[in-house]
Order: C-alpha cells, then sequence, then structure tokens
C-alpha cells in the first residue's frame, strides 16, 4: 500500500509541474532602490524555502500553500543555476501549513513542518499534525519518506548543522513552553529523544550557530541561549526580554557567534502599519549572556501596488551572509530590505541614525514577501503569498 502511495504521489508531481509552469508569471514591476526584480516563478502561495548545491546544480526547495489562483500547494524544487531563468525541476504537491523547511545536515532529507492537521492533499501527513521527511538524495525526485507526529504541531523546525537532529517550534502561547528534539538518523521513522522545557512560551522559531554549540530561540516574549554542544540535552544559558516586541518571530547568530539578530512580527502577521515590528541586535558575551546593543527600523513605508489596505507590514523571515556583513528580510507588504549590518549599535529608523544601513529594497506589484534570502553571487530571492518566487539582482553595491 505504501509504494501504491508513493507512486501516485510521483504522477501527480509530474502533472503539478506541468500545471505550474502553464500558471502566468508575476509582473517585474514595483518601486525601490538597490534591488532589481529580474525573474518570477509562479509557484504558488509562498512561505518558507531553503537552498542547496547538490550534485553540482543550484536548488531552492521552495514551500507554497494552495490557493484558488495559484494551484496545488507542496514542495517545489526550482533550479536556479542560472538565477534570471529560474526552473522549476520537480513539485511534490504535498500541501503543508505553514510549510517551514529545513534541510538536514548532509542534504540528503528535506523536513516540513505542519502546524494544522493536514488535509487530503498533506500525502504522510492526512490528519496529522507535526513534519514530514522526504528524500532529496536526488532533488529531482523529492520522495516522502516519514512523519513525526506532534500533538502541538509544529510551526518551525530546525535542524541540527552538524548531527541528524530536528528542533521542533510549536509556537503554543497556552500551557508550558516546549522544545522537541526528534533523531532522523533514520529519516523514515523520526523518534523523540528529549522535551525540553522552555521558559516563558514554546519557541516560534529557533536557531543554532555555525558549529551548532549554541542555540537561540524566539519565544514570542523573550530569547532564550541555550548550550547544544550535547544536541540531544541543551542547557539553557540566559534568558532576555524582547523590549517592545509584540511577537519575538525570528532569531539568528551571525556567523561569528557574537551576536543575535531578532525580529519582531508585529500583530503575528495581521494587519498592522509600517513600520511594524523592528529587529534588535544582542551582543553575545563569553557565550552566556545577551546584551541589547541596536534597533532597526525601515523609513520607506510603502505598501505594494495592488493590495488593498488594510495589510500586514512587519519584519519576518530574515537572513544573514556567511560573511556576516549583510542581511535580507522580508517586510510582508513593504517588501524585501537589504541591510548593511557591520554596525549593530545603535537605534536606526531608514537612513537615519549610525548603526545598520539600509542599502535597497524593493516593493513588487501585488507583493506580500514571506520570506527573503541569499544564494550565491548578488542575489536575494523572495518567497512571496500572492507572486510566487521573485528573484531580485543586488545593484546598490
Amino acid at each position: 500500500m505504501a509504494s501504491i502511495v508513493v507512486l501516485a504521489l510521483l504522477a501527480g508531481a509530474l502533472v503539478a509541474s506541468s500545471a505550474s509552469a502553464g500558471r502566468t508569471r508575476a509582473p517585474l514591476k514595483g518601486v525601490g532602490e538597490g534591488l532589481e526584480l529580474i525573474a518570477n516563478l509562479p509557484t504558488g502561495s509562498g512561505t518558507d524555502m531553503e537552498f542547496a548545491t547538490i550534485k553540482g546544480h543550484e536548488y531552492g526547495f521552495v514551500a507554497s500553500r494552495t490557493t484558488e489562483a495559484g494551484g496545488p500547494g507542496g514542495l517545489n524544487v526550482v533550479n536556479v543555476d542560472n538565477p534570471a531563468k529560474p526552473k522549476l525541476a520537480a513539485k511534490l504537491p504535498c500541501n503543508l501549513n505553514q510549510g517551514d523547511i529545513q534541510l538536514s545536515h548532509d542534504l540528503k532529507t528535506l523536513i516540513m513542518a505542519a502546524d494544522s492537521a493536514g488535509g487530503p492533499d498533506a500525502c504522510l501527513m492526512l490528519g496529522k499534525l507535526g513534519f514530514m521527511t522526504i528524500d532529496i538524495s536526488n532533488p529531482l525526485k523529492p520522495k516522502p519518506l516519514g512523519v513525526a507526529e506532534i500533538p502541538r504541531g509544529s510551526h518551525n523546525v530546525t535542524a541540527h548543522p552538524k548531527a541528524p537532529f530536528v528542533y521542533n517550534s510549536d509556537s503554543d502561547q497556552a500551557g508550558a513552553g516546549e522544545i522537541q528534539i526528534w533523531s532522523i538518523k533514520k529519516p523514515n521513522k523520526p523518534q523523540l529523544v528529549n522535551t525540553v522545557t522552555n521558559p516563558t512560551h514554546s519557541p516560534h522559531d529557533l536557531s543554532f550557530n555555525k558549529d551548532g554549540s549554541l542555540m537561540i530561540t524566539a519565544a514570542r516574549t523573550a530569547i532564550h541561549l541555550y548550550d547544544t554542544s550535547d544536541p540531544e540535552n541543551p542547557e539553557l544559558l540566559s534568558a532576555m526580554a524582547c523590549p517592545g516586541c509584540y511577537l519575538a518571530h525570528d532569531a539568528k547568530f551571525t556567523p561569528d557567534s557574537k551576536w543575535v539578530i531578532a525580529g519582531d512580527e508585529a500583530n503575528g502577521g495581521g494587519t498592522y502599519a509600517c513600520p511594524g515590528g523592528a529587529l534588535y541586535f544582542y551582543e553575545v558575551i563569553e557565550n552566556r549572556a545577551l546584551v541589547l546593543q541596536g534597533v532597526y527600523e525601515p523609513g520607506e513605508f510603502v505598501m505594494a501596488q495592488g493590495q488593498s489596505a488594510p495589510n500586514s507590514c512587519t519584519s519576518h523571515v530574515f537572513d544573514i551572509t556567511d560573511d556576516g556583513k549583510t542581511l535580507a528580510i522580508s517586510w510582508y507588504t513593504a517588501g524585501t530590505r537589504y541591510l548593511d549590518i557591520t554596525n549593530k549599535t545603535g537605534v536606526t529608523v531608514g537612513a537615519d541614525g549610525n548603526g545598520v544601513t539600509e542599502l535597497g529594497w524593493f516593493i513588487p506589484e501585488n507583493g506580500d514577501s514571506w520570506s527573503s534570502k541569499f544564494h550565491k553571487g548578488p542575489y536575494i530571492y523572495s518567497n512571496d503569498i500572492n507572486r510566487g518566487f521573485d528573484v531580485y539582482r543586488i545593484v546598490s553595491d
């Protein structure tokens, strides 16, 4: 029976790929400075995405959700060997909400999260919450493998960068906060190995530093620093309130592990006026404590053309370059922002202040950007709720 299900899914993937290729691309129009919109691929209503080089090719693993106009949701495998001409290499029509995506440390397994029970198009997650593992050893033929069923759901998942573990963030504000740790040594049978109590709330999201020895949580009202040198048994080092945060949404280390950047998703992505929630910059002191040193808000308050007010305008999913000097972030209807973060101290609003500098921004026509990330070269990729997969070329440097 399992083999029949997989064959049906693969057949569905071929049909979905053909349908996706026929959908209308969003116009390469909008307003901005320092970024040029060069390509769009109509992959559906976009959420999270990750990038990797596999077998000499550059791929974006792009999540989308079902929409009336956007076609089937699921996992889109996008070839970006030529960023100006992205191609849909494969589509696995397994629609999970919200579809947060992570890649295992060996780039063989993709983890896709579900914070609500899957419907008939959810593949192995039918009626289940948690995360699904997907074999991407051949990116052109992604295959569903297994399920980690989690009663509180999986709002975001985080793969350990050096070991076969997945940490779950359920973002649940009710009850005791927790972090579940799952082993994916056998990707077809994820195994729960520990449940860690987290102060205040469960994380909305969490991240590791480059070598996996430290972890930072964004737990709605606070952020927490952990020692994860033993991945199965994290040790809480310190906690810090996020001043002014409506919802501490995302937190990441700079590549040198000396700073943590946390974003505030004001009103949880619901209706909110620009500039919305800020970015907060914390210095990591002796790998044990956090000290708030800087704050950033954009100065450009324009919303996407074609959007009917009111809409969300606040910080969301962001990414940091490998050299730690620049940051790309989605600001929902205020588009994608491109920042110089070499100076993280002080309070910056737009071009004012002496801290973070805005190098560029772009607000596409009818845009509502969920996630913005770098991958090789002068490009920023946006996964857009309305437009699908957008590609920007950086022209400000």
